[in-house]
């Protein structure tokens, strides 16, 4: 198992060296009592809350044989992790081996020195990070229009990039590597109309007698253009 904080479109990127001994995934329900008269309580279902997740663990003053990489010095860390905390900015956290991989934000951080190993030990408390982007209308019976928000997961902030397609790739592969969810595969197909298309074209020209083959072989080795 790793654990990575990433920020800046994945550019930059933080490993934990030491792994929490523990950590759970917590969130809840918006859901709301009331009594009926002549029926008793009952249960609206409302709307998932948030959810969040703590760490906790040390960053090492020396290299150790558990660590799960090479450390910076702790206050290396701590320096960046206060600047992103101060800065609010959006985290993408993963870890590996498990299901946790989405966007969150920095909502507490403390660090400090308990002993003479010059150790630093700190405790990051997350909170999801899902954007508002945008509005829906809706054509009302009366036929008024009316327009409501909703909620879209974040995928990663950034505007366009280029990512090389690999063998094994797939679009929904794609999709949940470099925008945090799989559910965005049909627009970046959609991105790459014209260059499935040109590669499917140049390979029934230099091979008109030869069976079809995926497209996904085909685009091995291509720059496909990946916009959010």
């Amino acid at each position: 198992m790793k654990i990575w904080l990433k920020w800046d479109n994945d550019t930059k990127s933080i490993q934990l060296p030491i792994l929490p001994s523990s950590f759970e995934l917590s969130g809840s329900q918006g859901n709301t009592n009331v009594v009926v008269q002549n029926f008793g309580e009952i249960n609206l279902k409302g709307k998932r809350g948030l959810y969040s997740i703590s760490l906790s663990s040390f960053f090492p003053h020396e290299y150790y044989d558990f660590c799960q990489c090479k450390p910076s010095k702790p206050y290396t860390y701590t320096k960046k992790l206060k600047k992103l905390y101060e800065k609010n900015e959006t985290i993408h956290l993963v870890i590996t081996e498990t299901d946790i991989n989405s966007f969150f934000t920095i909502e507490s951080f403390s660090y400090g020195e308990a002993d003479q190993s010059g150790d630093v030990n700190y405790t990051l408390a997350f909170k999801e990070y899902r954007k508002l982007k945008k509005t829906a209308k809706k054509n009302t019976a009366a036929g008024n229009s009316v327009t409501s928000p909703y909620l879209l997961r974040e995928a990663k902030a950034v505007k366009s990039c280029k990512y090389v397609w690999k063998k094994g790739d797939t679009w929904q592969k794609v999709a949940k590597k470099k925008t945090g969810t799989s559910a965005n595969w049909k627009a970046l197909k959609k991105q790459n109309k014209k260059l499935i298309n040109k590669v499917s074209l140049a390979y029934r020209k230099k091979h008109p007698n030869v069976a079809k083959i995926p497209v996904n072989t085909l685009l091995i080795g291509k720059k496909v253009v990946i916009k959010v």
